[in-house]
């Protein structure tokens, strides 16, 4: 049962390249009540509305951009309305970051993530992390998958990686103009 519903931007389905894009992280924290919810709230106030690397990294890496630093307001706000985003654990695994799931979590983070997949049909999946890329269920829904580091880690490289996105989205059919 899915107890953090995804972000679904509102021009999702015309996408990035022409592409519904699904971007998986791992996990969230946070000591708040669940909702189902809260994966929006959190688009909204550190995607959308304020500054943060992860969300930073995170879309230079999706839209193959190969700047580095603040990203304006209008284009971070354009971008998360093309995208999909969805925590693969569906519990609080803490009250901060690096805390990890347990292997409980992971188990029971398949079924839901088979559902919104299905909900959503996106065209290629970003998977953000190795420990998510190895925790997926066998075997994975249709879809074309870039697998990356995840955008926290320390020494990310847009250059290691943003191929493994451009891979995905040439799987997929989609119209790269960078």
């Amino acid at each position: 049962m899915r107890k953090f519903m995804p972000w679904v931007g509102s021009r999702y389905h015309e996408g990035l390249f022409g592409t519904k894009v699904l971007i998986l992280g791992e996990s969230q924290y946070g000591s708040r009540d669940e909702t189902l919810q809260f994966t929006s709230y959190i688009i909204e106030k550190y995607g959308k509305n304020k500054r943060s690397r992860f969300f930073t990294v995170t879309q230079r890496l999706v839209t193959l951009d190969k700047k580095r630093g603040y990203i304006p307001a209008a284009q971070r706000r354009a971008f998360w309305e093309k995208v999909a985003f969805y925590n693969y654990v569906q519990e609080f695994v803490g009250t901060k970051a690096r805390m990890r799931p347990t292997r409980a979590h992971w188990l029971a983070a398949q079924q839901p993530f088979l559902e919104t997949v299905e909900e959503l049909k996106p065209d290629v999946i970003v998977v953000l992390g190795k420990e998510t890329k190895r925790n997926l269920p066998k075997p994975l829904p249709s879809g074309r998958y870039a697998y990356v580091s995840h955008p926290s880690g320390r020494g990310f490289s847009y250059k290691k990686w943003q191929p493994e996105v451009e891979k995905a989205f040439a799987a997929a059919g989609a119209n790269v103009e960078l």
